[in-house]
């Protein structure tokens, strides 16, 4: 069951629909009081008419001084929740209009041309709420009809079956609206969708799911903007991984990748770190460190997480499972990534000439 005071109230207030609908019932109710300035036609209209004219005109121009007014809070604003309660005084002022136009006016048909005027913009304002548009069609409505049975005019065919045209009209314009709404976010979400699909590709490695390669520059120079901590930089490498594609094939080699890098994230700080697959086998770390200590403790974890993961290496000369060299280097004040990475990359060679399967730094840096 649709509430009163759904979530769609302050949308349809925020909207340009609804201050257009506000205006029109401003126009409409200033041309039906023009026109009872022309005595001269058969048609004039009763004191009734003027007077609820004259109250929908003022009512719809305070309501469109406040929404525009609270426009920039309105979420927030008591305005939304009194909504209904609006639309039901503007919808209960027409149906009294047209009632007694039915009653007083010579030709039905017009009044029912007139309804048109006002029932398809409340239709088109208020389509994405069902509460609203039946708290201001439903008395226009009833109105029509019960306006149609105490009128003196004899029963005309015709004119009723314009009556139920013009219902008909109303009620189809909401389902063609909802249509055109529905296919609207549909598309909106799809664009949505192949964004983020997109921004993926961007930013992120295909088969093992860590940032790539292209993202590592912007990552370390939005971190490079923290002045209470040190950057460092992990550059590890698989050993002897050509061996463990000659020995396993490519595609369980694809598999070990994942594997650690799987590894490589469980060992990181979730605030502080970030993992890349820089290429191939090779995959960097950037930490936000106090000390050298912190940063060494992430690459033993990464080393451990890895040992404990026991995934089979035969073709191994260091371990009979998957190991990693690791080369760190921290970041000076005006170090370009480049100068960084082959500071990192000058460890990890070190590592590797010194047998793999270890970590090691520039001790005279780490001072």
């Amino acid at each position: 069951m649709a509430s009163w005071q759904g979530n769609n109230n302050p949308l349809i207030t925020a909207t340009r629909g609804y201050i257009w609908f506000l205006a029109l019932n401003i126009l409409f109710s200033v041309w039906l009081l023009l026109h009872d300035l022309k005595r001269d036609t058969p048609m004039t209209q009763p004191a009734e008419v003027n007077a609820l004219t004259l109250f929908i005109a003022l009512f719809a121009v305070l309501n469109l001084v406040a929404v525009l007014k609270i426009h920039p809070r309105i979420s927030d604003n008591l305005y939304p929740k009194v909504l209904p309660a609006v639309v039901m005084l503007f919808g209960t002022g027409w149906a009294l209009v047209f009632f007694n136009l039915l009653l007083h006016y010579a030709t039905p048909l017009l009044t029912l041309t007139l309804s048109v005027i006002i029932l398809l913009p409340a239709v088109i304002t208020f389509y994405l709420s069902t509460p609203l548009l039946l708290l201001f069609c439903t008395p226009v409505v009833l109105s029509l009809i019960y306006g149609e049975y105490r009128s003196d005019h004899r029963f005309d065919l015709l004119q009723n079956l314009g009556m139920a045209i013009i219902l008909l009209v109303v009620y189809s314009a909401r389902y063609i609206l909802l249509e055109w709404y529905q296919r609207t976010q549909r598309s909106e979400y799809e664009k949505s969708l192949l964004i983020k699909k997109l921004t993926r590709q961007a930013h992120f490695d295909a088969l093992t799911g860590l940032y790539n390669r292209r993202s590592l520059a912007d990552y370390v120079n939005e971190r490079r903007r923290d002045q209470n901590r040190q950057l460092f930089l992990l550059v590890m490498d698989i050993d002897f991984f050509k061996q463990y594609n000659d020995t396993y094939g490519h595609v369980a080699g694809d598999e070990c990748l994942v594997k650690v890098a799987r590894c490589i994230e469980t060992s990181l700080r979730k605030a502080e770190d970030a993992a890349f697959r820089y290429g191939g086998e090779e995959f960097v770390v950037v930490a936000l460190c106090e000390k050298w200590e912190e940063a060494q403790a992430i690459a033993q974890r990464i080393r451990q997480n890895l040992a404990q993961a026991q995934i089979p290496h035969a073709g191994s000369e260091v371990s009979p499972w998957v190991t990693l060299s690791v080369g760190i280097a921290r970041a000076q004040p005006t170090m370009a990534l480049e100068d960084l990475l082959e500071a990192a990359d000058h460890q990890l060679y070190k590592a590797k000439r010194a047998g793999r399967d270890r970590i090691t730094f520039d001790a005279r840096a780490a001072q």
